[in-house]
């Protein structure tokens, strides 16, 4: 068996402003510089790898012999998992790099994507979301990972038991042409795999959402998905949610300003504002009862994501393996080049209401 060493994120592989210095994520290393060909034969040293995994729900593999995507995907597989391929649904714009491995997002570089637990606007979701490091940022473009337990622990009382009774609501426009300037806003073609409304329609039911059509032949979904899960390895509540308003992404670029332009950030800020005073935008989260989560509301579950989050430094090579239930991730602004590819994997599916 090789020689392997499990430890916490150090205080360099942090970002100088991650908003927390704690560490939940655990870095695995194998000494000895092994072949990937003998790893993915070592049995004991894989089983090594399942018991880290288990212990924190965030893995990052760091510095050993994976040359691309391929092998990647070689080691994912040795690990048992069962990659979803379909992305069914899915709000990020992605394209694919391998068999299982996609861009992890192609959204603008100075844009931060903020907290979220993978698809969790559907009823289909990834039990597992993996990255893989093909060319590391220039500058920033960290991927930030969230501790969703800690998360809904942090929010008030109140608040916790408004997630828990109301859940969440998904209001998402799919039109029938790609947008020009804003890549989020897919056409339901794209999002559902589709050729026909009846092959959306299909999906749609598959996927536990109700839908409308528009005069215009667009499509509206809304979704009806609960707040929180609970992890079944510690019991724990975790905070179930992707946070799409027009406070959201503004607020989460205010945190980060000394990063940002002022007139990139302003220019941002002013678009996304404008596009959530329509009533069609790509994405709306809402309470479960149609209510709209309040700016006060917004910013408090923001302030309390970043407080529970890790912002580590991208390393040429680095696999990073996270659970879907016990951890949120996102995408800080980058300055290029920055190539990350994403998988989802080990798929589960919510019961219907």
């Amino acid at each position: 068996m090789h020689a392997v060493s499990c430890r916490d994120l150090n205080d360099i592989e942090l970002a100088g402003d991650s908003p927390s210095r704690r560490s939940f994520i655990r870095v695995m290393e194998a000494a000895g510089a092994p072949g990937f060909d003998q790893l993915l034969c070592d049995q004991q040293w894989l089983a090594q790898v399942k018991q880290a995994y288990a212990s924190t729900g965030a893995l990052l593999m760091r510095g050993l012999p994976i040359a691309d995507t391929a092998q990647a995907e070689q080691l994912l597989l040795a690990l048992g998992v069962r990659f979803d391929d379909d992305y069914l649904g899915g709000a990020s714009p992605r394209s694919r790099i391998s068999d299982h491995f996609f861009t992890s997002t192609e959204a603008p570089a100075p844009y931060i994507i903020s907290f979220h637990t993978e698809m969790c606007y559907l009823r289909q979701r990834p039990g597992k979301i993996f990255f893989y490091c093909i060319t590391e940022p220039g500058r920033y473009g960290e991927t930030p990972i969230f501790d969703c337990a800690g998360i809904f622990a942090d929010l008030p009382k109140a608040m916790q038991n408004k997630i828990e009774r109301l859940g969440m609501r998904y209001r998402r426009y799919f039109g029938t042409r790609k947008a020009r300037l804003f890549n989020v806003y897919k056409t339901w073609m794209e999002a559902f795999h589709a050729q026909t409304r009846a092959e959306a329609e299909q999906a749609c039911r598959q996927q536990g959402l109700d839908f409308e059509w528009q005069p215009d032949g667009s499509l509206v979904t809304h979704a009806q998905m609960p707040g929180l899960m609970v992890d079944p390895h510690s019991g724990r509540k975790c905070i179930s949610l992707t946070l799409y308003n027009g406070v959201a992404a503004p607020y989460d670029l205010s945190k980060f300003a000394h990063r940002l332009n002022p007139i990139v950030r302003l220019g941002l800020s002013s678009f996304i504002r404008l596009q959530y005073a329509k009533r069609d935008v790509f994405m709306r989260t809402l309470w479960g009862d149609g209510t709209p989560i309040s700016e006060d509301e917004t910013k408090t579950m923001i302030d309390a994501a970043w407080a529970n989050s890790n912002l580590f430094r991208w390393r040429q090579g680095d696999l990073l393996i996270l659970d879907n239930i016990r951890c949120g991730h996102g995408r800080l602004n980058v300055i290029k080049p920055r190539r990350i590819a994403a998988a989802l994997g080990d798929p589960y599916t919510l019961d219907a209401a």
